[in-house]
């Protein structure tokens, strides 16, 4: 047997499909890595496979249902890689397109063995499949548009394309021609070149996807290492990269400002309600901060209860209109806490990005300072620095 013949090469590619097959199953059920969709690519590998590998298993069945399993496999396997794809790419599971070209095709490929047209049969096979496969290349360019740049979203649509046309060209040559021409048949030179193109192309779809994973599995860590865990605010480090940023923009004289603030009386939340409502008071907390912030604006969390905000391009007078706008806002929502409510407070300190300050230390430690002016005030205040003023300006409520 020829290391190139279209037998050996169905047998390499079953290989392929049942490794991939093994990898996305331990990503979906050992490593939860979109466990809906690996398990959905998982079950299309495995489905794929028989088709590949019994080529002469229609033999076996009666005239009507000459090559239907096979078939039926193959069409069942593209249909779960489409959806598969679709989940994976973060798109909305509609299922019924899918659905009705598979079932459209399934439909076709048993009017054609019943009255005998095994060329229409494989004809309407090979359609569907080419059409659930340009389905899964819209899914790969619409869903890649927002995490893929347009050179890597047009490389790996590249062999999605070149398979539909290849199984849709297969289509059309076989009504053409009007006589059944046997697809990856051992003999047949033609069907030997399609086989490597199929090889090839289902190594770059699923290498592809894995690459997809892979990307949103590192971006998702670096992610993880530049939050709060609790909150999804910036944490320390990535809220002092963000200020060290607008110190810099400082110097060339644009006007910054930041807002640190400290929930008051939170020991009491903890010690009497327990850390339950403590970690519910700091999620509130957050939610109402964000309510109040522009898409351009960054929150962090300092520790403990303490959080800045980050205001690029803003001026310390509209800072502290914004820093109002948050002590009102929390005053205004309390948290409901097992269906009683909890009102929260928070003390704000305001302060400007200062020039000679590249890390930000000062500035940050000058509304520090503020924010425990505005608790030895009374706390529920915002104090402001100001010019000329050593102990800044207290904004009673």
């Amino acid at each position: 047997m020829s290391l190139f013949d279209a037998n050996t090469l169905l047998q390499v590619s079953a290989a392929f499909h049942g490794f991939m097959a093994l990898v996305w199953l331990i990503m979906s059920r050992v490593f939860r890595i979109a466990p809906t969709a690996a398990l959905l690519l998982a079950a299309a590998y495995f489905a794929i496979i028989p088709a590949l590998l019994c080529l002469d298993c229609q033999a076996w069945w009666p005239a009507l249902l000459q090559g239907w399993l096979q078939k039926l496999l193959s069409l069942l396997g593209f249909s779960l890689m489409a959806l598969g794809i679709r989940r994976m790419m973060r798109l909305r599971m509609r299922w019924l397109d899918i659905g009705s070209v598979a079932g459209l095709a399934a439909l076709a490929m048993l009017a054609g063995n019943a009255s005998g047209r095994s060329a229409a049969a494989l004809a309407a096979t090979s359609a569907g499949m080419g059409l659930l496969t340009l389905l899964a290349a819209k899914d790969v360019h619409t869903g890649g548009r927002a995490t893929l740049t347009d050179g890597v979203r047009r490389f790996l649509l590249l062999p999605y394309l070149l398979l539909a046309a290849m199984l849709l060209g297969r289509s059309a040559s076989l009504l053409w021609m009007n006589e059944q021409r046997p697809f990856f048949v051992q003999g047949d030179h033609a069907s030997a070149w399609l086989a490597w193109a199929y090889l090839l192309m289902t190594l770059a779809i699923g290498i592809g996807l894995v690459g997809i994973v892979v990307t949103r599995l590192i971006d998702r860590i670096q992610y993880m290492t530049l939050r709060d865990p609790l909150t999804d605010a910036l944490n320390r480090r990535a809220l002092g990269s963000e200020l060290q940023t607008l110190q810099a923009q400082a110097e060339r004289g644009q006007s910054h400002c930041l807002v640190v603030l400290d929930v008051d009386h939170f020991k009491r939340i903890n010690d009497s309600l327990g850390h339950a409502a403590g970690d519910a008071a700091l999620l509130h907390l957050v939610c109402v901060l964000r309510a109040n912030m522009r898409d351009l604006d960054r929150l962090g969390r300092l520790g403990g209860e303490e959080f800045c905000v980050l205001l690029p391009h803003t001026s310390l007078a509209d800072a502290s209109r914004v820093a109002q706008r948050m002590c009102e806002a929390l005053r205004r929502s309390p948290l409901i806490w097992r269906e009683q409510p909890l009102k929260l407070s928070a003390s704000f300190g305001v302060a400007p990005c200062q020039s000679g300050d590249p890390q930000g230390e000062h500035s940050l430690a000058l509304a520090d300072w503020l924010v425990y002016r505005a608790k030895s005030e009374g706390r529920d205040r915002i104090c402001v620095a100001e010019p000329g003023a050593a102990l800044g300006r207290v904004l009673k409520p």
